[in-house]
């Protein structure tokens, strides 16, 4: 039987037709467009980067995809690879409020090979082993894929099928879908396609695909979690370049206040809350500092309700934050439960009840207007120191809980892939045409 007898048996027996005249005019042209530009293609296939060399360089894939039922929209995040290239990840995710079954026992998949014109060709790639991963509930799920030998530079087909359903369509969406898909089986079963390109040299190596065994934890951390790491990282380093600048703020307004005179009377210092009277941030900033690298840390006797205190400069997410955090005996759970019913933070009312006494025990916001033009000077070094301190308490309230609170969260969510990840490795997952 010759090969197009065979790939005419392969999607009869699996009932995967491969023809789909929009999604293959949509990716072809994104494959040869001259300017490289994106295109929208058909029910599998979005957008491929282009160009002459784009099977050597490229790793093709596929960046948006819709399941063919059910419509649920997916996002591709990219190709990964060993450092011998026979094993490739493809790591794919569906938003978080999406209803997708959590099993990887839910999944099957179907592998073709392509050539340039998106024409269905076999396999070139020897030995080829497939397994499903659900990365817990986070929505993210992959097809890892392992070879005898390196992938060849070749185009990819991959269709997952998702065989529970949990989301029920409408008949509008099925007719929709029926059109796009151009076959019985992207109508009959819930499925979507992705292009790419394993053997491309530009293809991202990951370390997790270095181990003897395949670790989701790792390969989440390192696909997904590491960047938005370095992004909450760069956000609390941020906010302690603000954080110093308001106290380099209060300072010099602290200062006004001794050499601001109208007709020999001052203010005197007020009374500083104590949850911020005594914080400094020290260290230097990436801007500052020699090799680039920010030490800036706040020193603080108080935290404020719900927030937490957290070297976060020392270890990242995969080692894990929370076990320096939550007290012997407490789960992280109830540790956050418990940070969630904390009081409100009373800093800002406390400054906004900040008292302002002039030298000669008045009092500058109950015995004079502010429209007083006489006391114009005094009012405005008023209103600089305090709305300073405001400034401050935001910025650290903000640094202490929001921005901390954000990298805690992966935290949690790299425990939700190592406690409740499934995987579907059995032969019957993985169909290869070869």
């Amino acid at each position: 039987m010759g090969f197009k007898g065979k790939a005419l048996a392969f999607s009869r027996k699996f009932k995967l037709d491969s023809h789909h005249a929009i999604e293959r005019f949509g990716v072809f042209f994104g494959i040869f467009a001259v300017t490289g530009a994106i295109v929208i293609a058909g029910s599998g296939a979005a957008a491929l980067k282009a160009g002459n060399d784009a099977l050597t360089q490229t790793a093709l894939y596929t960046t948006k995809f819709k399941a063919s039922k059910t419509n649920l929209d997916g996002t591709v995040d990219g190709v990964y690879t060993n450092k011998s290239d026979s094993k490739a990840l493809v790591m794919m995710h569906f938003d978080t409020s999406a209803q997708i079954s959590y099993s990887a026992a839910d999944y099957r998949a179907f592998l073709l090979g392509s050539d340039t014109s998106l024409n269905s060709e076999p396999v070139s790639t020897s030995g080829i082993k497939g397994s499903f991963h659900v990365f817990g509930s986070t929505g993210y799920v992959g097809v890892l894929l392992e070879a005898d030998e390196s992938f060849d530079r070749q185009v990819l087909n991959l269709t997952v099928r998702a065989t529970a359903e949990l989301t029920t369509p409408g008949p509008e969406q099925v007719n929709s879908t029926d059109k796009l898909a151009g076959d019985e089986t992207f109508s009959k079963y819930d499925q979507w396609r992705v292009f790419f390109n394993p053997g491309a040299s530009g293809v991202k190596k990951i370390a997790a695909l270095d181990a003897v065994a395949f670790d989701p934890a790792q390969a989440f951390y390192e696909v997904v979690l590491k960047e938005q790491e370095t992004e909450a990282r760069h956000a609390l380093d941020q906010k302690l370049v603000e954080m110093r600048t308001n106290l380099t703020q209060i300072q010099s307004y602290t200062s006004d206040l001794e050499t601001t005179k109208v007709d020999g009377l001052f203010l005197r210092p007020p009374t500083v809350p104590a949850s911020i009277s005594s914080d400094k941030v020290t260290g230097v900033s990436a801007a500052e500092a020699r090799d680039g690298v920010s030490t800036l840390a706040l020193q603080t006797m108080r935290v404020v309700p719900g927030g937490f205190v957290l070297n976060w400069r020392v270890g990242n997410v995969y080692d894990g934050y929370l076990e320096a955090l939550v007290p012997a005996g407490q789960t992280y759970a109830q540790f956050f439960a418990k940070k969630r019913d904390e009081s409100s933070d009373p800093t800002g009312q406390q400054i906004s009840d900040m008292q302002w006494i002039i030298s000669d025990g008045s009092s500058l916001t109950k015995d004079y207007q502010s429209s007083d033009v006489t006391m114009r000077p005094l009012m405005n070094v008023m209103n600089n120191l305090s709305q300073a301190y405001q400034n401050y308490a935001r910025n650290k309230s903000e640094y202490q809980s929001d921005l901390t609170l954000n990298l805690l969260r992966l935290d949690v969510n790299l425990r939700d892939v190592q406690s409740n990840s499934t995987i579907r490795d059995d032969k019957e997952f993985l169909t290869t045409l070869y």
